[in-house]
C-alpha cells in the first residue's frame, strides 16, 4: 500500500445519477433491439383485433371465439416477453456493468462521460468477481424503495447501499474537477420535468376516472 495514498474524492449523488441514466439508456437500447429480433412475428390483423376486443370489454359485450383466442395468445406472449426481458436484462446489464467497472477504465461509458470511476476501499481497481457482486447487490438498493440509492447523497462518502455491501466507492477520476458538467444538469432537469408531467398526467387521469365512475 502506498505511504501517501491519493486523497479521496467521492462522486456526488447527481453525477452518479446522470451516469446511471446514460448507462441504462444504452442497456435498454440493446434490450429493445433483441426484443424486436426475437418477438418480431405476429398476426397481420392482431392490432385491429385487439382494438375490437378492448372496445367489447369497455361496452360489456361478450367476446367472440376469435377474440378469446387472441386474448389467450396475447397473455402468453406478454408472459414470454416478461421472462425474456428479465433474463436478458440480468445478462446484458450484469456483463456491461461488471466488465466495464473491472476494466482498466474502472467505469461504464456513463461514468467515463461524467469523469467518475469505481474503486475498492483502498482506492484500487476492483476485480471481476467484486464487480459482479456489486451489480447484484444493487438489487437491494432497488428493493429498499431506492433508499439504498439515496444513501449516495449522504456526505462525506457518498456511498450507496451496494457500495457498502461490495466494499466499493465511486470517486472522481480527476479530484480537481468534481463538478457536474452543465449538460449533466440539463439531463437532471429533463428527468425532473418528465416526472412532474407524468405525475400530473396520472393525477388528471385518476380524477377523470373517478368523475366518470360517479356518473354511473
Amino acid at each position: 500500500m502506498s505511504l501517501n495514498p491519493a486523497p479521496r474524492s467521492p462522486a456526488g449523488f447527481w453525477k452518479r445519477y446522470v451516469a446511471y441514466f446514460i448507462d441504462i439508456v444504452l442497456v435498454y437500447i440493446v434490450l429493445e433491439l433483441l426484443t424486436r429480433l426475437f418477438f418480431s412475428g405476429g398476426d397481420a390483423g392482431a392490432s385491429d383485433q385487439l382494438q375490437a376486443m378492448l372496445s367489447a370489454v369497455q361496452h360489456h359485450q361478450a367476446l367472440s371465439d376469435d377474440q378469446t383466442a387472441l386474448l389467450k395468445r396475447t397473455a402468453a406472449s406478454l408472459s414470454s416477453l416478461l421472462v425474456f426481458s428479465s433474463v436478458a436484462y440480468v445478462v446484458i446489464a450484469g456483463a456491461y456493468f461488471a466488465l466495464c467497472e473491472s476494466s482498466v477504465w474502472q467505469a461504464t461509458l456513463g461514468k467515463r462521460l461524467l469523469g467518475i470511476k469505481v474503486v475498492d476501499a483502498d482506492g484500487a481497481r476492483i476485480g471481476l468477481e467484486r464487480a459482479f457482486g456489486r451489480f447484484f447487490a444493487a438489487a437491494l438498493s432497488w428493493l429498499s424503495f431506492n433508499i439504498g440509492h439515496a444513501m449516495a447523497a449522504c456526505k462525506p462518502e457518498h456511498r450507496a447501499l451496494h457500495d457498502y455491501i461490495a466494499g466499493t466507492r465511486v470517486e472522481n477520476a480527476d479530484p480537481s474537477r468534481p463538478q457536474m458538467p452543465l449538460w449533466g444538469w440539463l439531463i437532471v432537469a429533463a428527468n425532473a420535468l418528465v416526472f412532474v408531467l407524468c405525475s400530473v398526467g396520472v393525477a388528471v387521469a385518476m380524477a377523470l376516472a373517478l368523475g366518470a365512475a360517479n356518473q354511473f
